[in-house]
């Protein structure tokens, strides 16, 4: 299963780091979808023999590359695989998500019903089958904007046609997991997207099994996953009143808590807060959007 033919459906770009016993899981639900015109490309960043009986026991039974990375730091993993991919439609699922059986033959059927789409995304559930509690989301499918794409996207649940990728750079591997700006390079490459010309579409019924964050985690990356957030809005030059809604939203929830006692709450909305602005006003979220207005200019 290892030799490549000149052209696949899917590229799946695995970034993963110390968690041999989850991508096993996402594996194993790869051998269940009954579409199997894909190759999978793990970018091992473990440094380490970790992986290596995971790969051997996969390597029969799918198309199975692994990449070794000794830079820690997720959407740079993502970039080094992308460069080997060979797939018409290239997807960067986490390594602790499992596709439903039905996800990839769903996937392709939006692509080949409508040639223009140059983007594909879906929601999240949990492993008990329910909404999770990663974030907002639309509640009904709908085409991406500027505005939508904040509830209507998510980095592992987003198939996107390669050449349209390659066309925009991929990630900002200065963002995601390992940077200062953790969170929100699926908006920054949704919003570059869109903005080359490409159209994106959230399916409300294209779901993907994730685990959701214990609420410790959740308190405690609010900040850094906030940062990423206000970096992503600067970067792509979000319109005044978006940047405000997003703003509002946390202080809002910062007065609400308190008015019901519950300082903790509190907490968590002003870390996201704060956040939000330290990204928004970094330097390096100006440098950014200079850049990015340049290159859609020229």
């Amino acid at each position: 299963m290892n030799v490549l033919s000149s052209a696949m459906r899917f590229s799946l770009v695995v970034p993963t780091l110390n968690r041999p016993d989850s991508l096993k899981m996402f594996l194993e639900g790869l051998i269940g979808q009954p579409f199997t015109d894909l190759e999978v490309i793990i970018v091992d960043q473990s440094g380490s023999d970790l992986y290596d009986q995971v790969v051997e026991e996969f390597s029969s039974r799918l198309c199975l590359r692994h990449i070794r990375s000794n830079v820690r730091r997720c959407r740079y993993a993502c970039a080094v695989g992308a460069a080997h991919a060979i797939g018409d439609i290239i997807a960067f699922p986490d390594d602790d998500c499992v596709y439903r059986p039905d996800t990839l033959t769903r996937v392709d059927e939006h692509f080949r019903d409508d040639p223009e789409l140059g983007f594909l995304t879906g929601a999240v559930i949990n492993f008990e089958g329910s909404r999770t509690r990663m974030g907002r989301w639309l509640q009904k499918s709908a085409w991406l904007n500027q505005k939508t794409i904040w509830t209507g996207l998510i980095e592992f649940n987003m198939f996107i046609r390669r050449d349209l990728y390659e066309a925009v750079g991929g990630f900002d591997i200065d963002m995601g997991p390992g940077c200062d700006f953790v969170a929100a390079e699926g908006q920054d490459l949704g919003l570059r997207l869109l903005r080359s010309g490409a159209r994106g579409y959230f399916d409300s019924d294209l779901l993907v099994m994730h685990p959701d964050k214990p609420d410790d985690v959740k308190r405690d990356r609010a900040r850094s996953y906030a940062r990423g957030m206000g970096y992503a809005l600067r970067k792509n030059n979000a319109s005044a009143g978006l940047v405000a809604i997003f703003m509002i939203r946390p202080f809002g929830g910062i007065l609400l808590s308190l008015l019901r006692g519950m300082p903790g709450y509190a907490g968590y909305y002003l870390r996201m807060l704060t956040g939000r602005i330290e990204g928004y006003f970094s330097w390096a979220a100006f440098r950014a959007q200079a850049e990015v207005s340049a290159r859609f200019l020229r």
